[in-house]
This record gives C-alpha cells, structure tokens and sequence, in this order.
C-alpha cells in the first residue's frame, strides 16, 4: 500500500509538549474507565448503566460515537477531493431528526429491551432475531471498528513518524503505524472491558470537547495564516478549484454521478434513519436513559451539535483546501505530491495540516482529538457488540445464567471484540490508496445498514410481513447493497468490464453513486417484503399488531 510510502515523506512532526499532551490523554481515559467500572456488579449495569445516564451526556456521546475518524477524516477530504455534495447532504438531519425523535425513539424506550434485537424475535421469530443481530456483529460493526482503528492508527502514524525516527532511530514505516494501530485498538479495548457503557458514555464527552476544539483550532489558524474566511474558502471550493468542485447538481438521472445534492440528502436522511433503529451502538445509549421525555432531550442535543459539527468538517475541508492551493502556502504534502486534491493524498491532507501547520502544544491537542474520536467509536462498537452476544446468544441460549456471569462474559466479550476488530485494522493495510475514505464507509460495512433498517420497518409497521417474507427481502436488498456498491469489481471479476486491473478504479469511476446504496437497499427491502406478504402472509396478524409502533408507544407514556 501506498500510505507507507507516503508517511516515510518527513515533516515537522509533533515535539515533546504534544506527545506530552497525548500521554496525559491517555493516562486519564484509563484512570476514568478504571474508577467508573469498581461500581459495576451485574450485567445491566455494563450493558445499559442502570438506565440512568444524564441525557445531555448520551447526546454529546452520540456525536463523538457515531462521527468516527471515518468522518472526521473523511469529511474534510471528501470537500478537498469531490466537492460540497456531501456536506450540502448534511441539510437532510432535520428530516432524520424527527422522524428519530417522534418515531424511533418513544417506539424503542417502551419495548424496555437491553438490545434492540430482542425485538425482532418477539415480531418475527429466532431467525430474524440472529440474522439481524449476526448482520450487526460481523458487518456492520466490526467491520466498522476495523476501519476505524486503520484510518486513525494511518493518520497519528503519519503525523507522528518524522520525530519518533528521531528518537527510536531506524523504524520503518509500516513498522510504526501497525504499533499505533495496536495501540489504538488494545486502550480502547481495555477501558471498555473495565468501565463498561458508563466509561463510554463520560469519555465521549471528553472526546466530544477534544474533537470540537481540534476543528476550532484548524480554522482559527488557516484564517490567521492566509489572511482569509469563510467566504474566500467557499469561493476557492466553488470556483478555483476545479476538476469537479463547481456547485454540484440538484438532482441527476445518471445514476453514476456521484456528486449529485438529492443523492447526498437521501443519503443522510437513510444513513441516520436506519442507524438510530437497526443499529444497537446508536440505540443502546437511548435505553440508558431513564424516561422517553430525557431521551428527546438527549436526541436534541446529539443532532444540534451533530450539525455544527458537520458544517465546521466542511468548512474544514474548504479552509484546507484553499490554503494548499495559496501559491504563498503550496507545500509538497507527500512524496511530491503538491495537489491537495490528488486521489491519493486528499484523506491526509487533514493530518499533514495538523502535523506542519498548527503551532507545537496544539497539535498534540488535535491528535488527541483524534484518538479521541478513534476510541470514542471504537469503545461504543466493543460495548454494543459485547451486548448483543451476551443477550442474544448466551442468555437467548441460556436464560438461567446469574448477573455475575453475565458481566464476567461481557468483559471477556469485550475483550475478544476488541482484538479481533484490531486484527482486522491490520488486514486493511492492504486496501488500495484510490478508495477514499467516504468510498470504502459507504461500500462495506453500511451495505448491510440499509437491509437491517428495512427489516425493522417491516415488522414495526406491516403486521401482515412474516417471518420468512422478511428475511427473504432482507438478503435481496443486501444483495443489491452488494452489487450497487461493488457493480464494477463484479463485472471485472466475471470478465464483463475490461480493466486491466483494480488500481485503474477510482471512486470517480465506480456504477453507481455510493450515496445510493443505503437509500435503494432499504428500500428495495421494504418494497419485496410487502409484495412477498401477499404470497408468505403472517399466520397470526393479531399478535404481531400488537407488537407494531401504533400499539406499542400507546401503552404508558411517561
């Protein structure tokens, strides 16, 4: 892979203050993940905290969670490499806002589950239930952890690789980033095993700030650097940049074209419609939360900061962008490489920034950030992956089992995810440099969001789907997940689209627009389970209305 190469490419790197601050960092995450688990003695306390979490901390830990490196990184890359499309896509949260806050979460907080697979047994059978919950572990989080350990663990080794040099001596390139990377993901993977969802939830909101004052400081110093604002970044994204940057397009009947604004928004709107109901990290931090009323507020909070989040990524990403193209400021980013919007460097234009730009104390501050941002998302995943093979294989298997033995079981849970996904991180270093951060997101793990997501509207709204008409339309609309995502890798590999080989694909030329694929699987999924319904109808429609969102939101509001 290219990126060893290109973190072999010196820079100023961090000095003492900043590797100061990241070990400070470090030190309190374990003493608070240390201190929060002594309290713990059964596993609803690991899993759900004793549904008492304050909801301004679930909200606050929603966003540090859910925003990953994978945005953090890839939000401001993706401006720098395609353009506004997707941070223009942004505009559809207030959509997916209601429909979580009026829809999902007063449906979910009245089920009074520990995981939200649970659900789908009481409404379909075992078979939805471990199919769903199987889906969850082994594509769609661990998959995801993996990506997140890799894309962190690339951007801190390369931010970091020119002083450690200095002071390790002769260590290679690929040598040092798998020691970040085992780094990131072994911290992450003990203080979840010690402090549980309490220690995820408190050190998301330290996350949160860190995340949040990294961003601030990018701008603050790009402004005072070039001399510029706002409206100059938005003018050098729009119309100085070229090759694709220009305004992008309302809408689009090539289905190809990627930077199209109504493909981002349906993006969006799917992306957070189907985590915040098919998805057990999102949901979980609900169920900590002790009234439906506190959920709201938590909810409230999470997609208000979300969306300033989001728009300062953006304006990252355009701030960065113009001050790369400053003849004044135009530095070789990576092995002669000048041009920030170059497929193979747009992703790390971020940490170059961070690593040669920002002033010593500071940058070590950002870093954190991004450790932050790593583990804050890794340790939600770790947790919620531990619930769901707790709940819905042990104890499903093996309901007699005590509260002891439960959390002893999440622990060693926890500590099995954790390495396997850090396993996995190290498997993709192999991924080739062309496939950008947002492009691999949207084409492996959240293939399977868009069927999950389908499979719960299935059973939450039509009482008529059973069980073997939804699974079927769930494993058809993964398969068009699949195909939309990978179409042209797929006509390569059976001989019907002549390239030579994967490294002349690109983003730019890969089917389908990436933003589709979320949208078109949940709703193909969606679409064949009720026309299926009609041929495999469910034997008892009155026990599963009773299990519908009309039925189950009536019953004690509080």
């Amino acid at each position: 892979m290219q990126t060893m190469e290109l973190i072999a490419q010196a820079g100023r790197g961090l000095h003492g203050l900043d590797y100061g601050i990241i070990l400070v960092y470090m030190v309190a995450v374990l003493a608070l993940g240390w201190h929060l688990g002594r309290t713990q003695t059964k596993g609803e306390d690991f899993f759900l905290a004793g549904r008492k979490m304050p909801w301004f901390a679930v909200g606050l830990s929603l966003v540090a969670t859910l925003l990953s490196t994978l945005t953090y990184l890839a939000a401001p890359g993706e401006v720098i490499q395609h353009g506004l499309a997707l941070a223009i896509g942004w505009l559809g949260l207030p959509i997916a806002f209601v429909v979580v806050n009026f829809v999902w979460i007063p449906f979910f907080m009245r089920l009074r589950v520990t995981s939200i697979y649970e659900y789908l047994e009481r409404r379909f059978g075992l078979a939805a239930r471990w199919t769903a919950a199987a889906l969850f572990v082994f594509v769609l989080r661990l998959l995801w952890m993996a990506a997140i350990v890799f894309t962190a663990s690339a951007a801190v080794a390369q931010i970091t690789y020119p002083t450690v040099t200095n002071i390790l001596g002769d260590i290679s390139p690929g040598g040092w980033t798998l020691t970040v990377l085992l780094s990131v993901g072994i911290l992450a993977t003990v203080y979840t095993m010690i402090g549980g969802i309490t220690a995820v939830i408190w050190t998301d909101v330290i996350q949160f700030i860190c995340l949040f004052a990294g961003l601030i400081f990018t701008l603050v110093f790009v402004a005072i650097d070039t001399g510029s604002g706002p409206l100059d970044w938005w003018r050098t994204t729009t119309e100085s940049a070229g090759g694709g940057h220009e305004f992008p397009a309302l809408f689009s009947f090539d289905l190809t074209d990627r930077n199209v604004i109504l493909f981002t928004l349906l993006s969006m709107v799917f992306w957070y419609t189907c985590t915040f109901i098919a998805d057990q990290v999102a949901v979980q931090r609900y169920l900590t939360i002790p009234t439906v009323r506190e959920a709201i507020r938590g909810n409230i909070v999470q997609f208000v900061a979300d969306f300033f989040i989001m728009i300062m990524l953006a304006a990252c990403g355009m701030a960065l962008l113009h001050y790369y193209l400053d003849p004044a400021f135009q530095a070789e980013i990576f092995a002669g490489i000048t041009d920030p919007t170059d497929p193979r460097v747009a992703d790390k234009v971020f940490p170059h920034f961070i690593a040669n730009g920002l002033p010593i104390g500071v940058s070590g501050l950002v870093v954190a950030a991004l450790f932050a941002v790593a583990m804050s998302s890794i340790d939600s995943g770790v947790n919620s992956v531990a619930t769901v093979l707790t709940i819905d294989f042990v104890k499903r298997t093996r309901p007699a089992i005590t509260a002891q033995a439960e959390l002893r079981l999440a622990r060693i849970f926890s500590l099995v995810v954790g390495l396997a996904c850090t396993a996995m991180a190290v498997l993709m270093l192999a991924i080739p440099e062309h496939y950008n951060i947002i492009g691999i997101t949207l084409r492996t793990f959240n293939c399977a969001l868009g069927p999950m997501g389908g499979l719960f509207i299935l059973g939450i709204f039509l009482p008529r789907v059973s069980q073997k008409a939804a699974l079927i339309a769930t494993f058809v609309g993964l398969g068009i997940a699949v195909w939309i995502a990978w179409c042209l890798e797929i006509q390569w590999l059976l001989g019907l689209a002549e390239y030579a080989s994967f490294a002349e694909m690109s983003d730019a030329v890969v089917g389908p627009s990436p933003f589709l694929i979320t949208p078109m699987a949940t709703l193909s999924t969606i679409l064949l389970g009720w026309l299926l319904s009609f041929l495999l109808p469910n034997q008892d429609q009155e026990r599963a209305r009773t299990l519908t969102w009309k039925a189950v939101t009536s019953e004690q509001p509080d």
